[in-house]
Order: C-alpha cells, then sequence, then structure tokens
C-alpha cells in the first residue's frame, strides 16, 4: 500500500546555517586581480580548485542529510600545542567523509580535512632530521553530529596523521602525494604505494611471492624487463611471460593463453569460461612500452 500522505514543508534555514563559507572565505583576495574591463579571470582566483572541493564536500554533507559547514575563519583558532591530536586529510572531500564524521563523533575538533595545498606547509622537522613536518593553516574540521566548520589555525597547527587521495588518476594526488612525502609523522599511504596496488600484476606477485597468500591462478604478459618483478623467489599461481617485442609473437601468445585455460589451476572456473580475460593498461612510469602488461585470470 502507498503512503498518500503530503511531503513536509521544505525545512528554512537558520540564520547560522546560511554562514556557509563563501570562495572568498576559502581563497581570501579571489576577486582582487581582476581582468581588463572588470571581468574576472577564468580561474575566479582559485587555482587549486578549493571552491570546487568545498562545494563537493556540502553536496555530500547535503545528501546524508548534514548541516552545511560554517565559516568560523574569522576568527583564528589558537592554543594548539604539539601534543594535541590532529588526523589531517588531504585532497578530496567525499573518499573520507565516513571517516570524518566518525572521527568527528570521537574525536570532536581533531578531524582536519585540508581542501588546497595553500592550506598547508611544511617545514623541516624539529624532532627527525631530514623529515618534514606538516602545519595547517587553515582547514574544515568535523565535530559530533555531522557539524563541520571552515577554521584557521593561528599558529598554524601541526599534523599528527596524514592521509589522503594518493590514486594516481586522482586531479589532487599531485599535491596531496607532496605535501605527505618524508613527513615525521605516519601516513595512511603515498603516490608510489598507490601505484604499485593500482598494478594487478605487482598486487598479485607481491602477495604471492612475499606473503605466501593465495591468489586467482594468473597469466602475465610484459613488455621488457619490467625490474620491479624479479625472477627470484618464484610467485604461485603466477606466470609470468616476458614478451621483447609484441609483434610475431602471438601463437607464443594463443599457445600459452590455451595452456593457461586447459591447465588444472582453472579446473575450479570451468564454468566461467574465458570471461575472466581483461586487461591492465598503461605504462605503470616503466618506460613507454615496458610496463604494458596484459593479464588472464
Amino acid at each position: 500500500q502507498l503512503s498518500t500522505s503530503q511531503p513536509s514543508p521544505e525545512r528554512v534555514p537558520s540564520p547560522e546555517e546560511r554562514e556557509w563559507a563563501g570562495p572568498e572565505a576559502l581563497c581570501p583576495g579571489w576577486l582582487e586581480d581582476e581582468a581588463p574591463d572588470g571581468e574576472v579571470p577564468a580561474d575566479s582566483g582559485d587555482p587549486d580548485c578549493a571552491t570546487h572541493a568545498y562545494e563537493r564536500l556540502q553536496s555530500a554533507l547535503s545528501q546524508e542529510g548534514l548541516p552545511p559547514t560554517l565559516d568560523c575563519s574569522a576568527e583564528p583558532r589558537t592554543g594548539f600545542g604539539p601534543l594535541d591530536m590532529t588526523v589531517c586529510i588531504l585532497g578530496s572531500p567525499t573518499a573520507f567523509l565516513s571517516v570524518l564524521l566518525e572521527g568527528g563523533t570521537r574525536c570532536p575538533g581533531a578531524m582536519v580535512l585540508c581542501l588546497s595545498p595553500t592550506w598547508a606547509s611544511r617545514v623541516p622537522s624539529e624532532a627527525s632530521p631530514g623529515a618534514w613536518s606538516l602545519l595547517l593553516s587553515r582547514g574544515v574540521s568535523f565535530k559530533v553530529g555531522g557539524h563541520s566548520a571552515l577554521e584557521t589555525f593561528v599558529p598554524p597547527r601541526r599534523a599528527n596523521y596524514v592521509t589522503g587521495t594518493f590514486a594516481p588518476g586522482d586531479p589532487e594526488g599531485g599535491w596531496v602525494g607532496e605535501l605527505a612525502r618524508d613527513l615525521d609523522c605516519p601516513t595512511g599511504g603515498s603516490v608510489p604505494l598507490a601505484h604499485r596496488l593500482e598494478d594487478t600484476l605487482v598486487t598479485r606477485w607481491v602477495l604471492a611471492a612475499r606473503a605466501n597468500l593465495p591468489v586467482p591462478p594468473t597469466l602475465a604478459f610484459v613488455l621488457g624487463a619490467r625490474g620491479d618483478l624479479p625472477a627470484e623467489p618464484a610467485a604461485p599461481g603466477v606466470r609470468l611471460v616476458r614478451l621483447e617485442d609484441p609483434q610475431g609473437q602471438q601463437s607464443l601468445v594463443l599457445e600459452e593463453v590455451g595452456a593457461f585455460l586447459g591447465g588444472t589451476a582453472m579446473e575450479p572456473y570451468g564454468q566461467v569460461g574465458t570471461g575472466g580475460v581483461g586487461g591492465v593498461g598503461g605504462t605503470g612510469g616503466h618506460g613507454e612500452a615496458r610496463g604494458c602488461t596484459q593479464v588472464v585470470g
């Protein structure tokens, strides 16, 4: 039975909720550099897309039924010392939203989202020579009930733990990886690690050869040496076929694929057929052709 009740009227936001952080709060002076004839430059004075990222955050909060972010940046927060907990999330406002919300509930104010490289700086570490400390001058902090606030920190707030969107294809991956490089605090990843985790062949080889964990039967064709995949130790369940030149080796490829699909390792997958044949393209940072990989299984 369908309900015939009328939808409730749209709730009118309170004046406090209307105080959302606009572009001027995100990037002070964003309208100062005007183009000739009074036209605003194409990038709106926001080259690092902080405004766009902030709008995505507001959209995500709205979809979850949570209040919009309040702009508290006019009154800088002070009093943070080296022992105060600061968990910094760099980059995408949506990838770690659940972490930010849960962290805001358990440790109100300790979770800080950094949406722009201009909101943070790196300084030589006083405790670890050769490393760097990450200082936050601005960020979106999360509190109980999904409440969030755009805040400025004077003096800048030191991060005790850092993670973020390190995915190679992510638009923010460049500056996130640079800010998180060689820090004196624990980090939840890195760009090189993200590259390796996205490489199906490397991931399976590490799991099988280094951790002795079972992986799906795998046949992989690679071009060139692929120095990141040493010949020893062997990876159980992974057969690696190195091709010096893809031209004229079709018969070898067909022979290897036929033997692989007809082997005992693939017997449990007999009902799947050949639907498990897939490709992982791209150079993976190993040269123009050397990193191209085709994975079966």
